[in-house]
């Protein structure tokens, strides 16, 4: 399957020929090994900023990415983003930010649930991300700090990262980045290596949850 999974045949939104050379380029990137060690790894958090809409739900407002390249966090190596007029052209910018990286978010019900729609609703397609979900990881790797799962403050509260603004996705981005560095110190020295062992071991604690 093709890792930009068209979902809507015939009724995809219009994208110029310049937006389709886009994401056929982001396409046409290599598959990354996810059996490499973390600090082999570029990892690439992801937060969102949403607005109510009319009726309920949550519609995205922005974006903010920060990445974790071989455990190391460069304040440069960021992306942010205002959908505004031109929501499609922020989407794109994002998944090239990304490029096949592993994401990582706090709280993936909700994070990923309204930026898979906004990719959905504007480009017609998913990307098939390797999703990682902190919020899901955080009490096996530091059972002794929280006992079972908790919100994102008590997480920062727990290592002393602060939360600078809870409204814009890329401070949020930043903090989650923060906690990332955390958790990957932790399962190195559990024996969780690599991303794909941090994947599997998010399935298994989602099974043990029924989730």
């Amino acid at each position: 399957m093709n890792w930009l999974s068209r979902l809507l045949p015939g009724s995809s939104p219009a994208l110029s020929p310049e937006q389709h050379a886009a994401l056929d380029a982001i396409t046409a990137l290599p598959v990354p090994d996810l059996g490499r060690s973390h600090y082999e790894t570029r990892y690439v958090v992801i937060n969102t900023e949403t607005g109510a809409m009319d009726g309920g739900g949550q519609r995205l407002l922005a974006v903010g990415a920060v990445a974790i390249n071989q455990g190391l966090l460069h304040p440069a190596d960021a992306y942010h983003a205002q959908l505004g007029s031109a929501p499609a052209d922020a989407l794109i910018g994002l998944i090239r930010f990304v490029a096949r990286s592993p994401v990582v978010v706090f709280n993936a019900p909700f994070n990923q649930g309204v930026l898979e729609r906004a990719l959905e609703q504007n480009l017609g397609s998913l990307p098939e991300f390797d999703w990682l979900d902190l919020m899901v990881l955080m009490p096996s790797l530091y059972p002794e700090r929280i006992a079972g799962q908790a919100r994102m403050d008590a997480w920062l509260g727990a290592f002393g990262i602060d939360r600078l603004d809870h409204r814009d996705a890329l401070l949020e981005a930043l903090c989650v980045a923060q906690l990332l560095q955390v958790a990957l110190a932790r399962a190195n020295a559990q024996g969780l290596t690599s991303p794909r062992e941090l994947l599997d071991t998010q399935s298994s604690r989602k099974w043990l949850r029924g989730t």
